[in-house]
């Protein structure tokens, strides 16, 4: 298997993730493609804690009307420690400086998203607590 071979594996598997440059640049670009994912890493490995690069991630694909991003970032976001409010309350920062349209189209749907990813782990911890 080649090396560009195991960096559409590593999206795929290990992200969850088939981003849609990802084939492009396989065939173009495998340098654009390893210097993305060296990017993206340096993130991943970085200072800031996971809620708050989720919780970024988040907002800013919902500035972008990314809204399958948005949610998914936003259970990250929640699974990492982020609470719904913490995320509401970054969607009202963001209805300050660019308006309502950002939560009222996709900014919704990631707190929907998150809700329900909230409400899970709280099932969960509770059925871990009475056993």
């Amino acid at each position: 298997m080649s090396k560009t071979d195991d960096l559409l594996k590593y999206y795929k598997e290990e992200l969850k993730w088939n981003p849609p440059f990802a084939e492009i640049l396989s065939k173009y670009s495998k340098q654009g493609l390893e210097g993305y994912l060296t990017m993206r890493e340096s993130v991943q490995n970085g200072y800031l804690p996971n809620k708050i690069k989720e919780l970024i991630f988040t907002i800013l694909d919902s500035l972008d009307d990314e809204v399958s991003g948005a949610k998914a970032h936003a259970v990250a976001a929640i699974d990492a420690g982020l609470t719904v409010e913490e995320l509401v309350e970054a969607f009202v920062i963001v209805t300050i400086v660019k308006g309502i349209n950002v939560l009222c189209k996709t900014g919704v749907e990631a707190i929907e998203a998150a809700e329900i990813r909230y409400k899970e782990i709280n099932n969960n911890q509770i059925k871990l607590d009475l056993d």
